[in-house]
Protein backbone atom coordinates (compact mmCIF):
# COMPACT_ATOMS: atom_id res chain seq x y z
CA UNK A 1 0.00 0.00 0.00
CA UNK A 2 1.47 3.19 -1.18
CA UNK A 3 2.25 6.35 1.75
CA UNK A 4 -0.79 8.64 -0.37
CA UNK A 5 -3.39 5.76 0.32
CA UNK A 6 -1.85 5.14 3.23
CA UNK A 7 -2.55 8.73 4.46
CA UNK A 8 -5.88 8.54 2.73
CA UNK A 9 -7.36 5.65 4.46
CA UNK A 10 -5.83 7.17 7.75
CA UNK A 11 -7.40 10.82 7.38
CA UNK A 12 -11.36 8.73 6.19
CA UNK A 13 -10.85 6.64 9.84
CA UNK A 14 -9.86 10.22 11.93
CA UNK A 15 -12.84 12.05 9.91
CA UNK A 16 -15.03 9.18 11.15
CA UNK A 17 -13.77 9.55 14.62
CA UNK A 18 -14.36 12.81 14.64
CA UNK A 19 -17.69 12.51 13.54
CA UNK A 20 -18.60 10.00 16.34
CA UNK A 21 -17.20 12.35 18.99
CA UNK A 22 -19.33 15.32 17.67
CA UNK A 23 -22.15 13.38 17.43
CA UNK A 24 -21.38 11.82 20.69
CA UNK A 25 -21.47 15.30 22.12
CA UNK A 26 -24.45 16.74 20.74
CA UNK A 27 -26.18 13.60 22.08
CA UNK A 28 -25.14 15.05 25.64
CA UNK A 29 -25.91 18.01 24.78
CA UNK A 30 -29.32 17.27 23.83
CA UNK A 31 -29.63 14.81 27.64
CA UNK A 32 -28.91 17.52 29.45
CA UNK A 33 -31.10 20.51 27.48
CA UNK A 34 -34.01 17.83 27.88
CA UNK A 35 -34.06 16.88 31.47
CA UNK A 36 -33.19 20.43 32.28
CA UNK A 37 -35.85 22.00 30.42
CA UNK A 38 -38.78 19.15 31.25
CA UNK A 39 -37.75 19.97 35.41
CA UNK A 40 -37.25 23.78 35.31
CA UNK A 41 -38.64 24.93 31.96
CA UNK A 42 -37.11 26.47 28.65
CA UNK A 43 -37.21 29.91 29.85
CA UNK A 44 -35.42 28.94 33.12
CA UNK A 45 -32.46 26.98 31.94
CA UNK A 46 -29.12 28.60 30.95
CA UNK A 47 -26.61 27.63 28.63
CA UNK A 48 -24.68 27.61 31.55
CA UNK A 49 -26.73 25.26 32.88
CA UNK A 50 -27.01 23.05 30.12
CA UNK A 51 -23.18 23.36 29.39
CA UNK A 52 -22.20 22.52 33.00
CA UNK A 53 -25.31 19.39 33.31
CA UNK A 54 -22.98 18.11 29.81
CA UNK A 55 -19.92 18.34 31.57
CA UNK A 56 -18.54 20.84 28.69
CA UNK A 57 -17.62 24.29 28.66
CA UNK A 58 -19.80 26.90 27.10
CA UNK A 59 -17.45 27.69 24.98
CA UNK A 60 -17.70 23.98 23.25
CA UNK A 61 -21.43 24.00 23.58
CA UNK A 62 -21.31 27.16 21.19
CA UNK A 63 -19.09 25.24 19.10
CA UNK A 64 -22.10 22.41 18.46
CA UNK A 65 -25.37 25.11 19.06
CA UNK A 66 -26.11 28.63 17.77
CA UNK A 67 -28.30 28.65 20.82
CA UNK A 68 -30.69 26.74 23.23
CA UNK A 69 -32.98 26.34 20.63
CA UNK A 70 -30.52 23.86 18.61
CA UNK A 71 -30.18 21.61 21.85
CA UNK A 72 -32.79 19.15 20.37
CA UNK A 73 -31.78 18.94 17.01
CA UNK A 74 -30.16 15.61 17.13
CA UNK A 75 -33.09 14.16 18.55
CA UNK A 76 -35.17 15.67 15.85
CA UNK A 77 -32.64 13.78 13.15
CA UNK A 78 -32.22 10.93 14.53
CA UNK A 79 -36.64 10.33 14.91
CA UNK A 80 -36.44 11.01 11.09
CA UNK A 81 -34.05 8.19 10.73
CA UNK A 82 -35.84 5.99 13.26
CA UNK A 83 -39.01 6.58 11.50
CA UNK A 84 -37.89 6.19 7.73
CA UNK A 85 -36.32 3.22 8.37
CA UNK A 86 -39.20 1.29 10.40
CA UNK A 87 -41.29 2.76 7.25
CA UNK A 88 -38.70 0.75 4.89
CA UNK A 89 -39.20 -2.06 6.65
CA UNK A 90 -42.24 -2.59 6.84
CA UNK A 91 -43.88 -5.44 4.75
CA UNK A 92 -44.57 -4.41 0.61
CA UNK A 93 -48.07 -6.07 1.08
CA UNK A 94 -49.05 -3.70 4.26
CA UNK A 95 -51.26 -0.08 3.34
CA UNK A 96 -49.72 3.22 3.25
CA UNK A 97 -51.83 3.69 6.55
CA UNK A 98 -51.26 0.53 7.80
CA UNK A 99 -47.23 0.87 7.24
CA UNK A 100 -47.15 4.64 8.68
CA UNK A 101 -48.67 3.74 11.68
CA UNK A 102 -46.78 0.78 12.54
CA UNK A 103 -43.70 2.60 11.87
CA UNK A 104 -45.01 5.56 13.96
CA UNK A 105 -45.58 2.93 16.87
CA UNK A 106 -42.64 1.01 16.27
CA UNK A 107 -40.56 5.01 16.72
CA UNK A 108 -42.98 4.81 20.24
CA UNK A 109 -42.02 1.11 21.05
CA UNK A 110 -38.52 1.71 21.20
CA UNK A 111 -37.98 4.85 23.13
CA UNK A 112 -34.69 5.36 22.33
CA UNK A 113 -35.01 8.97 25.03
CA UNK A 114 -36.49 7.04 28.03
CA UNK A 115 -33.66 7.66 29.88
CA UNK A 116 -33.53 11.38 29.34
CA UNK A 117 -37.38 12.36 29.51
CA UNK A 118 -40.72 10.94 29.05
CA UNK A 119 -42.00 10.96 25.42
CA UNK A 120 -44.97 13.10 26.78
CA UNK A 121 -42.27 15.66 28.32
CA UNK A 122 -40.17 15.36 24.84
CA UNK A 123 -43.40 16.60 22.78
CA UNK A 124 -44.59 19.14 25.26
CA UNK A 125 -41.21 20.76 25.11
CA UNK A 126 -40.90 20.57 21.27
CA UNK A 127 -44.76 21.83 21.47
CA UNK A 128 -44.61 24.60 23.92
CA UNK A 129 -41.21 26.12 22.99
CA UNK A 130 -41.43 28.83 19.83
CA UNK A 131 -38.03 28.24 18.44
CA UNK A 132 -38.19 24.10 19.28
CA UNK A 133 -41.18 24.20 16.96
CA UNK A 134 -39.55 25.50 14.57
CA UNK A 135 -37.12 23.48 13.87
CA UNK A 136 -39.20 20.44 14.65
CA UNK A 137 -41.30 21.77 11.82
CA UNK A 138 -38.12 21.76 9.72
CA UNK A 139 -37.63 18.29 10.60
CA UNK A 140 -40.64 17.08 9.92
CA UNK A 141 -40.75 18.57 6.36
CA UNK A 142 -37.53 16.44 5.70
CA UNK A 143 -39.25 13.58 6.87
CA UNK A 144 -41.56 14.23 4.60
CA UNK A 145 -39.42 14.03 1.69
CA UNK A 146 -37.73 11.14 3.36
CA UNK A 147 -41.00 8.81 2.84
CA UNK A 148 -41.76 9.88 -0.25
CA UNK A 149 -40.58 7.31 -1.91
CA UNK A 150 -41.44 4.70 0.47
CA UNK A 151 -44.97 6.03 0.26
CA UNK A 152 -45.46 6.11 -3.57
CA UNK A 153 -43.77 2.63 -4.04
CA UNK A 154 -46.83 1.56 -1.74
CA UNK A 155 -49.10 4.12 -3.44
CA UNK A 156 -48.52 2.86 -6.64
CA UNK A 157 -47.08 6.92 -7.12
CA UNK A 158 -44.48 8.49 -8.91
CA UNK A 159 -41.73 9.08 -6.28
CA UNK A 160 -41.22 12.64 -7.99
CA UNK A 161 -44.62 13.80 -9.17
CA UNK A 162 -47.10 16.17 -7.09
CA UNK A 163 -49.74 13.26 -6.16
CA UNK A 164 -46.80 11.51 -3.64
CA UNK A 165 -45.35 14.81 -2.93
CA UNK A 166 -49.19 15.95 -1.25
CA UNK A 167 -49.44 12.48 0.30
CA UNK A 168 -46.18 11.87 2.37
CA UNK A 169 -46.90 16.14 3.47
CA UNK A 170 -50.32 14.80 4.36
CA UNK A 171 -49.10 11.96 6.41
CA UNK A 172 -46.60 13.91 8.48
CA UNK A 173 -49.15 16.79 8.98
CA UNK A 174 -51.81 14.09 10.58
CA UNK A 175 -48.83 12.55 12.82
CA UNK A 176 -48.16 15.99 13.94
CA UNK A 177 -51.58 17.33 15.08
CA UNK A 178 -51.83 14.03 16.92
CA UNK A 179 -48.80 14.40 18.67
CA UNK A 180 -50.00 17.99 19.36
CA UNK A 181 -53.35 17.35 20.54
CA UNK A 182 -51.78 14.38 22.62
CA UNK A 183 -49.75 16.55 24.90
CA UNK A 184 -52.20 18.97 25.29
CA UNK A 185 -54.19 16.72 26.85
CA UNK A 186 -54.66 16.37 30.38
CA UNK A 187 -53.12 12.94 31.62
CA UNK A 188 -54.87 13.20 34.81
CA UNK A 189 -58.41 13.77 33.08
CA UNK A 190 -59.53 9.64 32.60
CA UNK A 191 -61.27 10.79 29.12
CA UNK A 192 -58.14 11.84 27.59
CA UNK A 193 -56.78 9.37 25.50
CA UNK A 194 -53.83 8.11 26.82
CA UNK A 195 -51.85 6.14 23.70
CA UNK A 196 -50.51 8.37 20.85
CA UNK A 197 -50.76 5.55 18.78
CA UNK A 198 -54.30 5.55 18.78
CA UNK A 199 -54.79 9.20 18.05
CA UNK A 200 -52.46 8.73 15.09
CA UNK A 201 -54.68 5.81 13.33
CA UNK A 202 -57.64 8.08 13.65
CA UNK A 203 -55.53 10.99 13.00
CA UNK A 204 -54.69 8.76 9.06
CA UNK A 205 -57.57 7.53 8.90
CA UNK A 206 -58.97 10.67 8.93
CA UNK A 207 -57.07 10.94 4.92
CA UNK A 208 -58.53 7.45 3.52
CA UNK A 209 -55.05 6.30 2.69
CA UNK A 210 -56.10 2.58 2.12
CA UNK A 211 -55.68 2.29 -1.23
CA UNK A 212 -53.42 0.81 -3.60
CA UNK A 213 -52.82 2.11 -7.19
CA UNK A 214 -49.65 -0.24 -7.76
CA UNK A 215 -49.00 -2.51 -10.93
CA UNK A 216 -51.82 -5.60 -10.96
CA UNK A 217 -54.16 -4.14 -8.47
CA UNK A 218 -57.53 -3.48 -8.17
Amino acid sequence: MSRHIRRWFVQGEQRGLAERRRDATRMEIAAAAAKLFAAAGFEATSVEDIAAAAGISVRTFYRHCEAKEDTLTPVLTAGIRDFAANLAARPAAESAATAVHEAFVECLRQDRYSDLVSTRELFVILASVSGIRARWMVAAHDLADDMRPHLAERAGLDPAGIESMLLSHMVIGALTVALEYWVTCDPADSAAPADVGELAASALSVLRLEFDRSPGKA
